[in-house]
């Protein structure tokens, strides 16, 4: 099960983006993008902010580019769970407000 490269934000605005259909050292053409994903955020204790994923079909994704909020990881407070049963190009936090703490993201592939 391929896991990506996770992500920290703790500071409001958009975070780094975890880009989904890099080529790799053992597929260096294209791959389509993963659809079958699980992502897992995590809010660190006593945190104070407000957090939305944000999902992208962009070829090539951008800070600037097309952003969809996550049909269920909207306006959270809490660590909370979800999936992409769907393709997509890149996932991003966007820490919509924010006193302190960190949330953090994961994301994994089913096999």
């Amino acid at each position: 099960m391929p896991a990506y490269p996770g992500i920290k934000a703790s500071a409001p605005g958009p975070s780094a983006i975890v880009t989904l259909n890099m080529p790799s050292a053992d597929n260096p053409g294209y791959s389509p993008p993963p659809w079958a994903l699980g992502v897992l955020c995590a809010v660190s204790p006593g945190a104070t902010l407000i957090y939305t994923v944000q999902v992208t079909g962009d070829a090539a994704p951008s800070a600037d580019g097309n952003w969809n909020s996550h049909d269920t990881l909207v306006n959270q407070t809490a660590s909370a769970n979800g999936n992409v049963v769907y393709p997509i190009t890149g996932l991003r936090l966007n820490v919509t407000s924010y006193s302190s703490g960190t949330v953090n993201l994961a994301v994994v592939q089913w096999p």
